[in-house]
Order: C-alpha cells, then structure tokens, then sequence
C-alpha cells in the first residue's frame, strides 16, 4: 500500500491524532460554508466521539460526496443518499445546523 492512500495513512493512527488531523480538516474544506459549519461541528464534538464517530465522521467528510453536495445535504437543501442519511455523523450534524449551534449567538443555544 502507498503511503499516500488513506487506509495507509490512518490505519495505526491513534485517537488523538485522529482527533487533530479532523479538526484540520474540517476547517480546512475549501469552501468557506463548510469551514464554519463542519469546522464549528468539529470543534465541538470531536473532543466527545468515539472512534466508531470519528471513522463515521471520516468516512462521511473525507469520502466521494463533494463539498457542495455535503452542504446542500447539511443544510436541507438537497435530500442525502442513503450511506449519508444513515451515517451515525451526518445525523449528528445534521442536529447541529438545524439548531444553528455555529451561529455563535445566545439564541442558537
């Protein structure tokens, strides 16, 4: 296996530096929609998930779904596929921007 690959990369990857490298990412998307909503999800949660949530969350961050498609899904405007919707992390998610927790006002709490 390559180096490069992601099985390769993450596969003897501890908790916490998985905890880092998803933090990174998820501020990181490259649209600035997604750098707050999932960035501010990531600051959040990340910190509480289990590593059941985490490879969830991974899986649904750093798979085939494109940035658009991920905040179209997040935010309602489009219906997700299946391995979305029932992904443990999008519904968590998905609750999160529903309640508007990354607003960062009063109200949003």
């Amino acid at each position: 296996m390559f180096s490069s690959t992601p099985a390769a990369s993450t596969a003897a990857e501890d908790l916490d530096l998985m905890r880092a490298r998803l933090l990174y990412q998820s501020k990181k998307r490259g649209i600035l929609e997604n750098d707050i909503l999932i960035g501010t999800f990531a600051e959040r949660y990340l910190p509480k998930m289990t590593q059941e949530q985490l490879e969830s969350y991974d899986k649904l961050i750093n798979g085939e779904h494109m940035e658009w498609d991920l905040f179209y899904y997040m935010s309602g405007r489009k219906e997700p596929p299946a391995d979305v919707a029932n992904s443990s992390a999008f519904k968590l998610i998905k609750a999160f921007v529903d309640k508007k927790q990354f607003a960062g006002d009063s109200e949003a709490k």
